[in-house]
C-alpha cells in the first residue's frame, strides 16, 4: 500500500473490503479485538490528524512538544533506518511500518536511556524517541538500535489489542540475543519494574542501616524479599512462555509453521490462552466460526490448511 492515509483507502477500509484492509495489516495497522471498519477508519484519520499537527509544528515553530519532550527537524530519524529493520518485522510477524515519526534525543531522564515509543489509545498518536547517540552508532551499551526500533515498532502494531501479558514477550523475539528473547519479558508493565526496583532499595537501605546503626539486625528477610519478587516474576514469564509455545505448536497444525508466529501476533492474552488450553481441531473450528473483522482479515493473509 503506497500511502494508507489517502481518502481513497480510508474510505475503502471504512466500507470493510477486506483486500484493503489485510493491506493495512501488512503495513502494521492492526485491527482492535471486536473494532469494526468504520470504527477502524476514524481511528486513522485520527492518527493522521494528529501526525500533522505534529508535522505543522515542525514547520511552523521549529519544534514539537510532546508532553515535555521537545524534538525539532534536525532529530528526525531518517527513513533509510525503518527501511533497514523493515525485512526483519516483515519475515518475523508480516508487516512493516514506516510511517511513525520519530526523532533522535536524549530526555532528561536519559540516564541508562536506550528509547522508548510514545503510543496513545484511541487516537492512536505514535512517536518515537531513541538516544542521540544512535545517529551516528549502532550500538550503544547492551542497546542495538535496529532492535530498538524493531522492538518498539512490534508495540505500535498491536497498540488496538490493548495486550499486557504477551506484549513483551512478542517485541523480545526480535532481538538477536537468544538470552534478551527468553527473558526479555519478564517485566511485562512499568509496575513489575518498579516493584523490583522497590525491594531492591529496601534492601540497599536495610544495609545502610545495618553497616551505619543496626550492626546487629538481620539482613536476610530483605534478602528473601528481593529473592521472592524475583522468583514470582521469573515463574509467571515461564508459565507464560511454556503457553505460549503450545498455543505456537497448535496454531502451526492449522496455519504453517511459517505462519503461526504471525497469527499469534494478531491474537488477544484470552485467544493465546486458549489457544493453549484446546486442542487444535477443535481450534480450527472455533477459528472458523469467528466473524469479527480482525479474524477475517486473518484468515485472508493467513489461510487455515
Amino acid at each position: 500500500m503506497d500511502n494508507p492515509f489517502s481518502e481513497d483507502n480510508l474510505q475503502q477500509a471504512a466500507s470493510g473490503n477486506i483486500d484493503t484492509l489485510a493491506a493495512y495489516d501488512a503495513n502494521g495497522l492492526l485491527l482492535g479485538a471486536d473494532e469494526t471498519a468504520a470504527d477502524f477508519a476514524k481511528r486513522i484519520r485520527l492518527f493522521q490528524a494528529n501526525r500533522q499537527k505534529l508535522e505543522d509544528a515542525l514547520v511552523k515553530d521549529g519544534k514539537y512538544d510532546a508532553e515535555g519532550i521537545v524534538v525539532t527537524p534536525n532529530d528526525r530519524i531518517p527513513n533509510t533506518l525503518f527501511a533497514k529493520i523493515a525485512d526483519h518485522t516483515k519475515r518475523l510477524y508480516r508487516f512493516e511500518i514506516d510511517w511513525v515519526p520519530g526523532f533522535f534525543i536524549d530526555p532528561s531522564f536519559s540516564f541508562l536511556f536506550g528509547g522508548c515509543a510514545f503510543c496513545s489509545y484511541p487516537d492512536f498518536f505514535t512517536m518515537f524517541i531513541i538516544r542521540r547517540s544512535f545517529k551516528t552508532q549502532d550500538k550503544w551499551l547492551i542497546y542495538n538500535r535496529d532492535e530498538l526500533l524493531a522492538h518498539e515498532l512490534c508495540h505500535v502494531a498491536r497498540i488496538a489489542l490493548l495486550s499486557e501479558e504477551f506484549e513483551e514477550t512478542f517485541a523480545y523475539q526480535t532481538s538477536a540475543s537468544s538470552f534478551r528473547k527468553l527473558i526479555g519479558g519478564i517485566f511485562r508493565k512499568q509496575t513489575d519494574s518498579f516493584l523490583f526496583l522497590g525491594v531492591t532499595f529496601v534492601l540497599l537501605f536495610a544495609q545502610i542501616l545495618r553497616t551505619q546503626w543496626l550492626h546487629t539486625m538481620p539482613i536476610w528477610p530483605f534478602w528473601s524479599l528481593v529473592g521472592l519478587v524475583f522468583a514470582w516474576l521469573l515463574i509467571r514469564h515461564a508459565i507464560h512462555c511454556r503457553r505460549l509455545g503450545i498455543a505456537q505448536r497448535h496454531i502451526a497444525e492449522l496455519f504453517g509453521k511459517e505462519n503461526a508466529l504471525p497469527v499469534l501476533f494478531r491474537c488477544t492474552d484470552d485467544e493465546l490462552h486458549r489457544f493453549a488450553s484446546t486442542q487444535p481441531q477443535t481450534l480450527k473450528t472455533w477459528i472458523s466460526e469467528q466473524t469479527s473483522l480482525r479474524w477475517q482479515i486473518i484468515r485472508k493473509r493467513f489461510p487455515l490448511r
